[in-house]
């Protein structure tokens, strides 16, 4: 297996990998190729081709090395790659690649929008380039996992690839490592890292109209850029807003830590413009907190509208302090999106995850 990051790195596709791994090793010989690990006890062999201990990683370096790398695995039983675009010899037969991102899709998103990381930057010949490449490791695959049914649409409207080559495997939660406290502070949360397609420019014009009638509320942003650090331009944005004061801005924190303030807030805010599936929103449920997200991507297969969480167009501040008013004055609200919540996130299970993933191994190795 191969994947760009992992823990402590921070990002969805680490987390996948990390949970995937642990329950895949009882049942296959496993061995994981990354870019990223800090000191990792697991029962099974992870090989970091960087040789380095990092937070953070050069996405397309790590992808260049992978590259490399899987030149010399043929004859590997099965390869799954978790590396978007990863280089793949063709004489490779055996090889099964989860797509948790289309970078198509997210290009597109990311086009008007001014950059807060090194990941929004966009290049024309780049992306053709990235593009391409993606498109291959999707023709070359004799199977595909999408995190979403959201993903396999992009897949097939972007490149071509036939649909009954892709399994739907949306990811999963560890409710037991969520911890909901009774007593709520007044704040809105978001949790994830900092690049233009995430939307928090949105986030913080919404937050500006909520908060001029709600001064006991609060804005946390917990996570940072690709390449590290909190992003000036949004400290710059909440100031010239009037609302640093109300704003605090964490950085990266460690994941038990993340959880407990989950499960302090009063609510969840995903304000993405694009998003493949949106594993925090499940996170939320599971420590018992209200989501607000937008109707974008993956979203909508998990968080439905007034029942388990509220939704609101990408890119719209006036909808977005909207749901924010709702979550604020309503209790009973509240308390009815939780309880829904509780119940969507006990149907998506690491356990799942690596059921159907084993699934997958066994009809392309057979």
């Amino acid at each position: 297996m191969f994947s760009s990051e992992y823990p402590p790195c921070w990002g969805g596709v680490g987390t996948h990998v990390q949970n995937l791994c642990r329950r895949l090793s009882p049942n296959v010989n496993l061995r994981l190729v990354t870019a990223t690990y800090g000191r990792p006890i697991e029962q099974f062999e992870i090989n970091n081709l960087a040789r380095i201990h990092a937070r953070s990683f050069p996405l397309l370096l790590a992808q260049y090395l992978t590259g490399l790398r899987l030149v010399r695995m043929n004859g590997q039983e099965v390869i799954h790659v978790h590396v978007p675009h990863a280089f793949l010899p063709r004489r490779m037969e055996r090889i099964v690649t989860t797509f948790h991102v289309v970078w198509a899709e997210y290009s597109e998103a990311l086009q008007r929008q001014q950059p807060i990381s090194l990941f929004d930057l966009q290049f024309a010949g780049m992306n053709r380039r990235l593009m391409n490449t993606e498109k291959n490791l999707a023709l070359n695959s004799k199977a595909i996992i999408a995190v979403s049914n959201s993903v396999k649409h992009e897949l097939v409207s972007w490149y071509n690839v036939d649909p009954d080559k892709v399994r739907v495997i949306h990811n999963g939660v560890n409710v037991d490592e969520s911890w909901p406290s009774r007593e709520r502070g007044n704040i809105f949360l978001y949790i994830g890292r900092q690049t233009a397609h995430k939307g928090l420019r949105y986030l913080l014009e919404a937050f500006a109209k909520f908060a001029g009638n709600h001064r006991r509320y609060s804005l946390l942003l917990v996570g940072e850029r690709l390449e590290g650090g909190v992003d000036p331009s949004l400290v710059h944005l909440a100031k010239e807003l009037g609302i640093l004061e109300r704003v605090k801005f964490t950085g990266r924190i460690p994941q038990r830590e993340a959880w407990k303030i989950l499960g302090m807030a009063k609510c969840l805010v995903l304000p993405s413009l694009a998003e493949a599936f949106g594993m925090t929103v499940l996170e939320a449920m599971a420590s018992e907190t209200p989501v607000i997200a937008t109707r974008v991507g993956g979203i909508p297969e998990v968080v439905r509208n007034g029942r388990n969480g509220l939704l609101v167009p990408a890119a719209d501040p006036e909808a977005l302090s909207e749901a924010m008013e709702r979550i604020a004055s309503d209790a009973r609200l509240r308390r009815r999106l939780t309880k829904e919540g509780m119940r969507t996130c006990r149907r998506f299970t690491w356990d799942n995850v690596a059921r159907k993933t084993l699934e997958v191994y066994r009809e392309v190795y057979s």
